[in-house]
């Protein structure tokens, strides 16, 4: 069975699963380059991964004309050794059937998933979207408490995972779209780099609304000494040479067509250690 654990971004991660494009086969042009592109970026993110002993599972594709299982983290969250579920979508009924029942939390047909909340140890930040019944946000709410988590709430119907990342304790890199970020996070080091200038991708229904998003902020974090980023930044590699964080390149041609970064394409589901407090004077 594959185990279920997580009480941060930036603790060991051990499990994970990353994300599948259609092959290229499958599609006419001119999305071929595009999945074939998408194919060789993920394969690579896996091997890196892989490398540094990470399991990784991978969605199936079970249609070739819906978008493909290339974002597991807009369905999914663990939080301590629970998965939350809020969507399920085709590609990923054989990785929930790998993961014991009892550890799974249904949340169907709302906006639940680690897109839209951070962990931070004891600290949640969930953004409350309109696609959260309240029957549920009251529900979620209630075993948050019940577990010992304190959190902070926005309501911007954003995912907060392309607006920041904590990349270890006290160490955030960010856009500067969420005015209350240095009030939930006081006196923290938090580096905004200047979002990239990107070409318009090809339009196409399996694309997203590239405009709003800064991929630079988008990031995987392995542990608290290894993150995983989509190009090189000087501002950004600067800040993580400063908070001793290496940065490791694993190229993502296509984020503009999909609107994904690294942090969109993978899912965390198990990460070493326990619930911490970070937020202690």
């Amino acid at each position: 069975m594959i185990p279920i654990k997580g009480y941060s971004t930036f603790q060991p991660l051990k499990h994970c699963i990353v994300g599948r494009a259609t092959s290229p086969e499958n599609v006419a042009e001119p999305l071929k380059e595009v999945m074939n592109n998408t194919k060789e970026d993920l394969n690579n993110l896996v091997k890196t991964l892989e490398s540094m002993d990470v399991v990784c599972y991978r969605p199936n594709i079970e249609s070739t004309t819906q978008r493909p299982p290339i974002s597991p983290r807009d369905y999914f969250i663990a939080l301590g050794e629970k998965l939350f579920v809020g969507k399920v979508v085709a590609g990923y009924k054989d990785i929930l059937k790998s993961i014991d029942r009892e550890k799974i939390k249904w949340c169907v047909g709302n906006d639940i998933s680690s897109g839209n909340m951070v962990r931070c140890g004891n600290h949640v930040h969930w953004d409350i979207s309109k696609h959260v019944e309240h029957r549920m946000e009251k529900e979620i709410l209630q075993w948050l408490s019940e577990n010992k988590y304190k959190v902070s709430i926005t309501r911007h119907g954003w995912h907060m995972d392309g607006v920041y990342s904590i990349l270890k304790p006290g160490v955030i890199v960010a856009s500067r779209d969420l005015p209350e970020l240095e009030t939930i996070y006081p006196k923290w080091d938090i580096c905004y780099p200047t979002a990239e200038q990107v070409q318009k991708p090809i339009q196409h229904d399996w694309g997203g609304d590239y405009k709003e998003s800064n991929y630079d902020v988008n990031i995987l974090s392995v542990n608290e000494e290894n993150c995983i980023i989509t190009k090189e930044n000087k501002v950004l590699f600067n800040f993580l040479e400063k908070n001793k964080i290496n940065p490791i390149v694993s190229e993502f041609r296509d984020k503009q067509f999909w609107d994904n970064g690294i942090h969109c394409v993978t899912q965390d589901l198990y990460r070493e250690g326990e619930m911490e407090d970070y937020f202690h004077d």
